[in-house]
């Protein structure tokens, strides 16, 4: 048996003994009709029916032997369903519709094997299932054709045009409420199956784009950005910031204090972004910061990261940790120089040969490597600074 709690929206527990309440309401009604009609041998095997629903309903009150007898009582309520349509259809005839339960059972009883059973156990039952149901149906409706109802050749009580209309009337009713009840379910339990896997694919997309310790995007994220970027011909901003003295951080206090800076940096950062800007951890302690507006506009924003991130008051083991952050800053509109300064150092080139790579791409790539210039620039300068040019 396997447990597929988590895939369904209601416990399966509860589905099988709403199943095992329903079941047994139906018998009861089945069990006044035939009293009234005076029809005893069917009374005799819907008491039995009641009796097989609700002995499952009590037993499986705990998840546990539901789980490990389930198949069990999936086939006993599939053999009582046909021989009850076997049964009855013998008895009244066809008129009455009773053939109509095997198969719209036969979907509720596939249901239940797929929750409670191993797919090579599931095949196999199903696959009985519809030849017993075929089987079953065919040679009852046969035998009736052919020779006609139980009370045509047995002293039994014949089935009047207004009897055979109640219960053929009640049988459609029940037969629509199933059919309702199994189209509901199907499209509730795909609904949330599609709602899950949605889920899923939201979370291995986050998994897959951004840091798992900071929470900013990694860089194998950034290229679909800055096509949309260019694409848009909006004017943006590149900024390359790294930590100043992270090594010592880490040796002093730590590398556990080092992911709580790393963090609460990264936190700064995102509270100071906007929805169409990106923040991207470049590796190590280096964090790229995209951001769409003028530069002036860009470097004010820039100058609040700094100033918030100097003023975060670490404190670790009662020490005070000291976090301060380096930055090189370059506007879209230093492209043409940044690819020109590129060209000197014959990296332009070599991005050429690389035919995987985007002519989009070089641009942009010049850009992070002037702010990556800049940067160091900054860190041969006394540090805690943002480099322009």
């Amino acid at each position: 048996m396997k447990d597929n709690n988590t895939r369904i929206g209601i416990e399966p527990l509860i589905k099988f003994h709403l199943t095992c309440f329903a079941a047994c309401l139906m018998h009861i009604t089945f069990l006044i009709t035939f009293s009234v009609f005076k029809m005893w041998l069917l009374v005799v095997f819907n008491v039995f029916s009641i009796t097989l629903y609700f002995t499952a309903g009590i037993i499986t009150r705990k998840k546990e032997l539901l789980y490990k007898h389930g198949l069990v009582w999936i086939c006993l309520f599939f053999a009582e369903v046909v021989l009850h349509a076997v049964l009855c259809t013998f008895v009244q005839g066809l008129g009455v519709a009773f053939f109509l339960y095997p198969m719209m059972v036969m979907p509720l009883c596939t249901y239940y094997l797929f929750i409670f059973c191993e797919k090579k156990v599931f095949y196999k039952v199903a696959a009985v299932m519809v030849v017993v149901t075929t089987l079953a149906l065919s040679g009852v409706i046969i035998v009736v054709e052919l020779l006609g109802s139980v009370y045509n050749f047995a002293d039994m009580h014949e089935l009047t045009r207004t009897e055979t209309v109640v219960i053929r009337s009640i049988n459609i009713l029940f037969a629509f409420i199933m059919a309702m009840t199994f189209t509901i379910i199907f499209y509730l339990e795909v609904t949330r199956a599609f709602t899950q896997l949605h889920e899923t694919n939201k979370k291995l997309n986050y998994i897959a784009t951004h840091d798992a310790l900071t929470g900013l995007f990694n860089r194998h994220s950034l290229w679909k950005f800055f096509e949309d970027l260019e694409e848009s011909r909006e004017h943006y901003c590149i900024i390359m910031g790294d930590l100043d003295d992270f090594k010592k951080i880490n040796d002093t206090y730590g590398h556990d204090c080092g992911d709580i800076v790393l963090k609460s940096v990264a936190g700064v950062i995102l509270n100071n972004v906007g929805e169409q800007d990106m923040a991207c951890r470049w590796g190590g302690e280096e964090m790229l910061i995209v951001m769409r507006g003028t530069r002036d506009d860009c470097f004010e924003r820039l100058g609040k990261i700094k100033a918030e991130i100097c003023g975060l008051g670490i404190v670790h083991e009662e020490q005070p940790v000291k976090v301060t952050m380096t930055f090189g800053f370059a506007g879209s509109e230093e492209k043409s120089e940044a690819i020109n300064e590129t060209l000197k150092t014959a990296e332009l080139e070599i991005a050429k040969v690389n035919t995987s790579r985007p002519p989009s791409h070089i641009g942009v790539e010049s850009l992070i490597s002037m702010v990556d210039k800049r940067l160091y620039v900054g860190k041969r300068n006394g540090k805690n600074v943002i480099i322009v040019a």
